[in-house]
């Protein structure tokens, strides 16, 4: 029986999604036509390639296996499709992104509208995880490009400066130092709690690094998630740092108060790519507008 390019990009997005109904919507497909893509390509493959999981599906042994060759065999005849239609000076395919929490949640989707309008027959899949998980996944093959916050890039991966972020101190309005004259000290931050993000964030690496200069924290609390801290100061919990995008309407609001220090606090978003991946024409061409196309001022 033969094989589809079809039959084989549901068995990848199926794969990646864990669920058919995701899937079929990925590729613009009904779920039964993308049911009996995936029927077809196992009774082809001679067997299973997929077990029941709750409500979804995971891969089998087999279908782990199978799963790399599948996927290149898809990205080929991507990057050929990309590549035939390449000399009329057009960008077509998917485009795989892999993005830390704030700029997948914050800077990067306001940017996406004028690119499609740009290549209207390309389509991007964006992944937001921690810069620690965005570096496993660029390195795994499951994504393109990477974009993060952190300040320490693994030695194996090419990065390069996108943009810089500024990041502020925040508490809840009624919070007794945003009475105080500003700019204060990190000696007057003495005795305060705070909220953090996960191990892996960049985020989290440039909060350590300012509560290494406060004297007698009160305690931390960690989160998994930016709209969670700022749920969590505004509440009373504690202070957040965070960057100014992620925070810049709630500042704008009065919902959130900014703690300034004499000393504003920087970092860089990085552009991340894997030396060891060939990079396809799509990718390379949203490469070269994103060096064009910083951020949003905030």
């Amino acid at each position: 029986m033969d094989i589809t390019l079809r039959q084989l990009e549901i068995f990848v997005a199926t794969a990646r999604a864990g669920s058919l109904a995701e899937a079929a919507t990925r590729s613009a497909l009904t779920r039964s036509a993308a049911s009996m893509a995936l029927a077809s390509l196992e009774r082809a493959a001679g067997g299973p390639l997929f077990v029941r999981a709750g409500h979804g599906l995971q891969l089998n042994d087999r279908g782990r296996r199978l799963l790399s060759g599948a996927e290149g065999l898809v990205k080929g005849a991507e990057e050929w499709l990309a590549s035939a239609r390449g000399e009329a000076g057009r960008l077509v395919g998917r485009l795989r992104i892999g993005c830390s929490l704030t700029i997948g949640n914050y800077c990067l989707p306001p940017l996406l509208p004028a690119f499609a309008t740009q290549h209207p027959e390309t389509t991007v899949e964006l992944t937001i995880a921690n810069s620690a998980d965005i570096a496993g996944a660029l390195r795994a093959g499951a994504i393109d490009l990477g974009l993060i916050e952190s300040g320490a890039v693994p030695a194996d991966l090419d990065a390069e400066r996108w943009a810089d972020d500024e990041l502020v101190i925040v508490a809840a309005p009624s919070h007794p130092l945003a009475r105080l004259p500003q700019p204060i000290t990190p000696r007057q931050l003495a005795g305060t709690r705070w909220l953090l993000r996960e191990r892996g964030s960049g985020t989290r690496e440039q909060s350590e690094a300012l509560l290494a200069r406060i004297p007698r924290l009160a305690g931390t609390a960690e989160f998994g998630g930016i709209e969670a801290i700022k749920e969590g100061v505004v509440a009373g919990m504690g202070l957040a740092l965070l960057s100014r995008h992620t925070v810049a309407r709630d500042l704008a609001t009065g919902r959130l108060a900014e703690l300034a220090l004499r000393r504003k606090l920087h970092r860089t978003f990085r552009l991340l790519t894997y030396p060891g991946q060939h990079l396809s024409t799509l990718a390379r061409g949203f490469r070269d507008w994103l060096r064009e196309t910083p951020p949003a001022a905030t």
